[in-house]
């Protein structure tokens, strides 16, 4: 009976059920994948004991041009270790070579994470299976023991149960797994740990901690614990003082150029990162389309209450009271916005996927959204919030002195006409929400979508990135040989057209930098200092300015380089001048520029743009080695280069082997995404506006249909009603766009104030915004009552 009845109520109003579901359904969905990311980054708690207490210590430098922070030193981490009294514990994690699973049919690719002995035992976390890092993998022991992350066991090893014990091997070495860490680790400047594996610190087969110790390394990180009620300004007085004890003993000839600095950052913080102001930023956007859909649908609401005000008053008059009436218009409220938000939760859900692939790089710990007991209970607080609001909404309407009032009218329309000021603040909320959401998003969509398609300064068409790792072959000479053999192969493919090495990828960034002076001593800055052969510049449409290398360049003791522009910028804003001037890397050993080449642009990622030193050079039996390959047929290119491998030498791995546009499309995704997803809020506020002042002009003009006869019985004509109408219409508009407009001004004048925040508004899009929205508008109120004054009006003198 309960569900035929509510098939009947569904048939008879069908528009405004499917309107009212769909519209909350789809808005709130995307209200609740925010407050999940909210959750995620301030609420969830970390997985770690006493994690309020836990702070990541790191490094930096202070030059003349710039403070750079995030950098960590093995050697200035030690002493502070060693000589401080602030701290309770202190542990270490790394990372660096990339590691493959070779023990797997296809070799997947892992994380591989450095960790000292106590690491796991400072964060305070216990094992999934067996056990963690503890002093057997001291620092020097090369204990070959591994812990596997919690999916890397689920993934690739199914979960088994019986794991702890087994080898497994990594690249050319095999380790004894000794246990599976939980699955929901986090840490700062890391992203999708629980995919990764565990080492101890010595254990990586390229990075030697003891020989790098003084490098500055971004991934070098570490883990402390404060002492109870630690003054934070004898912290930083104490860090401050250990560095440069450490740096004078250990790197001195570093202060004559850079004033080294360490720091400590909460732990939540840290981890969060750019996360909160990017989170908070989409709060902001989705609960104003969440206050723009709900008036719209509070206008639908009150068109309703007054379209059953005769019904309701009938059971007015037989001794209904206020309460029953209230408890009636509730139960129907919840069940209607309980079915808009269980369809909320699970459009949720399937966004999460969508969300960690957009997101990947721009929120942290993304690996671990879900949907959580505060998301579920907030759903269930906006069920109970939305519908006692348009219950309260539809009992304003339907109060006694209004169902009275209906009782005794004879039908002109006396009690349910909704209120000329009411209508008007639900149109100006609409435009005033609306207005902001466009200026914001459209200024979202100028920048990143300027910055997602800015020019790479290269020519990537049918051009391809191979990275070929040689670490298996033992002897450099061995290597050597085999490279030439590989080169020559690949050569001949039918699908290749040329083939250039250098001795890292640029694509997305290489890692080998180092600082740079001109001839007269002066620091410039750091570089990027790969090498590469004749022709390579040409390969990539890279305009040389001076010479290219010559194939003799490499031989020679005192070799030339070739600079970027960004560089050659630095030396001189005459580039013909830049030509033939030195460089040094350390005041002892200078080159010769021959050439400036044009810079390559990373769009999506500015901090990979860094200054280059070019310097000619042949493989030397590296563990790595990049080619840049020119093809014909991409379809066929990968199963080529694959038998071609096997065919010169079965130890040869592929590292990488992508085009150069997906390269770079990796960089600019998350821009591309961000213009998306502020076009479709864009597009769902003005939809929803257009829809909302559409319906309500088209009330209120319905309601009016009485009033508009009695004009015209007066002698006023269509056009004269057609047009004091629509000046009455859009008076609510413009006043709201002018109200909006007055409220972003004042807020860009008062980000002035503040020196982090740098809003550069456009004005020509804010004001085609405000002529767009004052031309829709119009359309949108020209419509209903151009169809009302086609039908004469007259006839609504008549008793309806």
């Amino acid at each position: 009976m309960l569900i035929k009845s509510a098939l009947h109520a569904f048939k008879r109003a069908k528009q405004y059920y499917l309107t009212t579901v769909f519209t909350l359904a789809i808005t709130l969905s995307m209200v609740l994948t925010v407050v999940s990311l909210v959750d995620l980054v301030f609420l969830a708690p970390l997985p770690y004991t006493q994690a309020d207490d836990l702070y990541l210590l790191e490094g930096g430098v202070k030059t003349v041009q710039a403070v750079h922070r995030g950098n960590g030193r093995p050697n200035v981490s030690n002493y502070i270790e060693d000589n401080n009294d602030v701290f309770t514990a202190f542990a270490n994690y790394h990372r660096w070579t990339k590691y493959k699973l070779y023990d797997q049919v296809d070799r997947p690719e892992v994380q591989g994470i450095l960790a000292s002995h106590n690491l796991f035992q400072v964060l305070g976390i216990e094992p999934e299976l067996g056990r963690l890092f503890d002093k057997t993998e001291m620092l020097g022991n090369k204990q070959p023991s591994i812990v596997l992350g919690y999916r890397t066991w689920q993934n690739h090893y199914q979960g088994d149960k019986d794991i702890v014990g087994k080898k497994i091997q990594l690249n050319q070495r095999r380790f004894t797994v000794i246990g599976v860490a939980p699955d929901d680790l986090v840490l700062p400047a890391y992203q999708d740990i629980n995919d990764a594996v565990w080492l101890p610190m010595d254990m990586d087969e390229v990075w030697d901690i003891k020989r790098s110790g003084n490098w500055g390394m971004g991934d070098f990180k570490s883990v402390v614990r404060l002492k109870a009620n630690m003054d934070m300004e004898v912290v930083d007085s104490q860090l401050k003082e250990l560095t440069l004890a450490s740096v004078e003993i250990n790197n001195p000839s570093m202060l004559k150029d850079y004033l080294p600095f360490s720091y400590v950052t909460q732990f939540r913080p840290a981890i969060q990162g750019d996360s909160a102001d990017i989170v908070f930023m989409l709060l902001v956007g989705v609960l104003l389309l969440m206050a723009i859909a709900l008036i719209n649908l509070a206008s639908m609401q009150l068109a309703r209450a007054v379209t059953k005000i005769k019904t309701v008053a009938i059971s007015f008059a037989f001794g209904a009271s206020n309460k029953q009436l209230l408890v009636e218009s509730l139960k129907h409220n919840i069940i209607v916005i309980g079915i808009a938000v269980l369809l909320a939760l699970v459009l949720t859900v399937l966004s999460f996927s969508l969300v960690q692939i957009l997101a990947s790089d721009s929120i942290a710990r993304l690996d671990s959204l879900g949907l959580s007991v505060n998301t579920c209970l907030f759903a269930l607080l906006l069920t109970v919030v939305i519908a006692l609001l348009y219950s309260y909404l539809e009992l304003k309407v339907v109060n006694e002195e209004n169902l009275t009032s209906c009782l005794q009218s004879s039908g002109k329309g006396v009690g349910k006409q909704m209120s000329a000021g009411a209508s008007h603040m639900l149109i100006g909320l609409q435009v005033t929400f609306s207005f902001m959401v466009l200026v914001a998003a459209c200024h979202v969509v100028l920048f990143t979508l300027s910055e997602a398609l800015r020019d790479k300064g290269v020519d990537t068409q049918d051009k391809w990135s191979l990275i070929v790792n040689y670490s298996q072959v033992e002897g450099k000479e061995q290597r050597i040989n085999i490279h030439k053999s590989l080169m020559n192969q690949i050569e001949q493919l039918n699908v290749v057209n040329h083939v250039k090495a250098i001795s890292e990828s640029q694509f997305p960034i290489e890692h080998n930098n180092n600082q740079v002076f001109d001839g007269k001593g002066s620091f410039l800055g750091h570089v990027l200092q790969p090498k590469t052969t004749p022709g390579y510049f040409a390969n990539l449409g890279l305009a040389v300015i001076g010479s290219d290398f010559t194939k003799g360049d490499s031989e020679l003791d005192n070799f030339p380089v070739i600079i970027n522009q960004r560089l050659a910028d630095k030396i001189s804003s005459n580039t013909a001048e830049v030509i033939g001037s030195k460089i040094t890397h350390d005041n002892k050993t200078f080159y010769t520029v021959k050439g400036v080449v044009a810079n390559i642009n990373y769009p999506g990622n500015e901090t990979f743009e860094y200054m280059k030193v070019y310097k000619p050079g042949n493989y030397k039996g590296q563990r790595e080695y990049s080619f840049l390959l020119n093809v014909t047929d991409d379809n066929a290119l990968v199963q080529k280069i694959k038998k071609t491998l096997l065919a010169v030498d079965s130890r040869l791995d592929i590292v990488r082997l992508t085009t150069l546009e997906q390269e770079f499309s990796k960089l600019s995704l998350k821009y591309l995404s961000a213009a998306w997803i502020a076009i479709t809020l864009a597009s769902i506020s003005l939809i929803m506006v257009c829809i909302g002042i559409n319906g309500i002009v088209n009330y209120m003009v319905q309601v009016r249909r009485y009033d508009l006869g009695v004009r015209l019985a007066m002698g006023a004509d269509n056009q004269r009603l057609l047009k004091d109408s629509l000046i009455e219409l859009m008076q609510p508009v413009l006043m709201s766009l002018l109200f909006a407009f007055s409220i972003g001004f004042m807020l860009l004048g008062y980000s002035k104030t503040l020196p982090e925040i740098s809003i550069k508004p456009d004005w020509i899009i804010v004001t085609g915004i405000v002529l767009g929205f004052a031309l829709l508008s119009l359309l949108v109120s020209f419509i209903p009552v151009r169809q009302i004054l086609a039908h004469d009006p007259i006839k609504a003198l008549r008793n309806e």
